[in-house]
């Protein structure tokens, strides 16, 4: 599905006529291996990487029920983090595959959540929401097969949410009918027939494909590529990528996918704190007692820690993050991409919750403000590596700070 994208940009590149308003020498080059100008093969990338933003916006805009101000600056930061982050900026500006996937897997789920909001009210709107999610989820996966990550992730989250278990058995059969029709029948016809042209132009049967990309997978060595990372690595940006680098005179350009050091380390603690909040409560809900009177911050991280949208978040991340246990194969960061959309819309929650407490609770506003400045400092530090500026050896060096980033 990636490559069907990235080909509708090069025709339209190529036929459309406003590809002409365009005559600036970098976009209207021709590499003499390919015959294209590097602008027809990328700008679909740039383009659907520049939505993905505007989809977690639609997302958290969806989860946060509670009109106030502190929804809005949740929403708003959380398509803030993703936009200035550098993997997505760098995955955005070349012709790679994962933005697509992380793009038609949130729209699946913008979709589904939009289905939960109707169905009630309006049945036939919420399930036109719920056959749309189900293409979205399907054309995620025929982009990359991680992308069962996001169906995953949705079909727990809806059975946790319905409580089918408390639920009457015609109820529960119901709910189980429809999770097999709209996450699973849906997606998986979607992807047959995303196979179909490519099927249709060469000849082979969807199985021998199939047959042939499991043994492809199944033979690739656990190591061996110097940008090989392990899944425990990603959400500590060990092992970024560098997909270019070079030197001329006195100076280096280099394009690298490092994310956001600052945005990624603050997520990631953010993020545990929640799983260990939400494991807390857990642990009280089964032993049939809560603690009556709280602090307003123990307060504020109970609520977090028990709403459906930190519920909709954890799995989410885990969904997407801990399936590579199981995969000995060699991994790159890039895969990492579906799980760290959660945590910064984990953070997004948390900096909202500390922008909005009451003013005697100015330090954590302090707190919150210093760590949003902190965020925009580093990309504004490392964007650099994103875009292929030209740095000196010396500045270059000032942003490797991990010895495995080179």
């Amino acid at each position: 599905m990636g490559k069907y994208f990235i080909a509708a940009g090069i025709w339209l590149g190529t036929h459309v006529p406003f590809a002409g308003w365009i005559d600036w020498p970098w976009a209207t080059a021709v590499e003499p291996e390919t015959g294209l100008s590097p602008l027809s093969y990328r700008w679909m990338n740039a383009l659907i990487g520049s939505c993905i933003p505007l989809v977690v916006i639609a997302i958290a805009h969806t989860l946060h029920r509670r009109q106030s101000a502190q929804r809005q600056t949740f929403v708003l930061l959380a398509g803030f983090f993703v936009a200035i982050d550098g993997l997505f900026i760098t995955e955005s500006r070349y012709a790679l595959l994962n933005v697509y996937m992380v793009f038609l897997g949130l729209l699946g789920h913008w979709l589904w959540l939009q289905a939960g909001q109707k169905e009630t009210h309006e049945p036939v709107r919420g399930i036109v929401y719920r056959v749309l999610a189900g293409v979205a989820l399907g054309g995620a996966i025929a982009v990359k097969w991680n992308g069962l990550g996001y169906v995953l992730s949705l079909l727990i989250w809806d059975a946790l949410t319905r409580k089918i278990w408390q639920a009457s058995t015609r109820t529960m059969i119901r709910s189980l009918l429809a999770g097999l029709v709209y996450g699973v029948l849906i997606p998986a016809l979607t992807y047959s027939l995303i196979w179909w042209p490519h099927l249709y132009l060469t000849g082979e049967s969807l199985s021998g494909v199939h047959s042939s990309l499991i043994s492809f997978h199944r033979q690739l060595a656990a190591l061996g590529h110097p940008a090989c990372s392990r899944w425990y690595t990603w959400p500590l940006l060990i092992k970024p990528i560098a997909y270019w680098y070079e030197t001329v005179g006195s100076q280096a350009y280099t394009v690298n996918n490092l994310g956001n050091p600052a945005l990624w380390w603050l997520s990631g603690a953010a993020t545990a704190l929640l799983f260990y909040k939400q494991a807390l409560n857990v642990i009280a809900s089964v032993r049939g007692h809560f603690t009556a009177r709280m602090t307003a911050s123990s307060a504020a991280t109970s609520r977090l820690g028990t709403s459906r949208l930190s519920t909709y978040l954890l799995i989410g991340y885990a969904a997407n993050w801990l399936p590579w246990i199981l995969v000995s194969r060699c991994t790159f960061i890039y895969l990492y991409m579906p799980s760290v959309v959660f945590s910064f819309m984990v953070l997004a929650w948390w900096l909202s919750e500390w922008l909005h407490l009451p003013p005697e609770r100015g330090s954590s506003r302090t707190m919150g403000l210093a760590f949003i400045g902190i965020i925009i400092l580093a990309a504004l530090f490392w964007l650099p590596l994103s875009l292929g500026s030209p740095l000196s050896l010396e500045n270059l060096q000032l942003r490797w700070w991990l010895k495995s980033w080179i």
